[in-house]
């Protein structure tokens, strides 16, 4: 697979034969991608916690009561989200698609303000997903990942359970035996 063939808005969607417990049937959406390194949200991994007991101080959020993800292994105690709008949103990353990304919590009371329904187009994400330069190139070559264009409707629209499952499905029929492929014990 080329260097080429993935980049900013692409899913990376985890190959049952990666040996990562953290990334075991993941899909991540890479978010920056350059010689340095890259970046990336896992956005199918539920954290356990509610978005209202961990952002208690923020009074603009009190009828936000979605689930927190986590976003990856790296850095845990930061907070990042993505919005979904069509719309160019000042002070987030267009990523793809209708995705932005947030990393600073001084613009997110005007975005959530401008959101006509934040529980569908809102998702808070606790740490990222983080390759230094020419680790995820390797991990390609080892055909741990399988990638394709990020869609908005994968990240909000389909349960997190649900998600990796219909991205694959998304690949092709060549794929689909990869959703019968058992998961290593080790990994749950």
């Amino acid at each position: 697979m080329s260097e080429d063939s993935y980049g900013k808005g692409t899913f990376l969607i985890a190959n049952p034969v990666l040996g990562d417990p953290n990334f075991s049937r993941t899909v991540v959406l890479l978010c920056d991608h350059n010689d340095e390194g890259s970046f990336g949200l896992v956005v199918n991994r539920k954290a356990g916690l509610m978005a209202s007991d961990l952002f208690q101080q923020a009074e603009f959020l009190t009828g936000y009561d979605n689930e927190v993800f986590v976003g990856g292994p790296v850095q845990q105690s930061q907070v990042f989200y993505l919005v979904r709008s069509p719309q160019p949103i000042e002070g987030l990353d267009h990523i793809c698609d209708g995705i932005h990304l947030g990393m600073s919590w001084e613009p997110l009371e005007s975005v959530y303000l401008q959101l006509e329904n934040p529980a569908e187009n809102l998702r808070f994400y606790m740490g990222y997903s983080g390759w230094g330069g020419g680790q995820l190139a390797g991990e390609m070559e080892h055909r741990s990942w399988l990638t394709c264009d990020a869609k908005n409707d994968h990240i909000f629209g389909d349960p997190e359970s649900n998600i990796w499952g219909r991205v694959v499905q998304s690949l092709g029929k060549e794929y689909e035996y990869l959703l019968t492929a058992p998961v290593d014990p080790r990994m749950n």
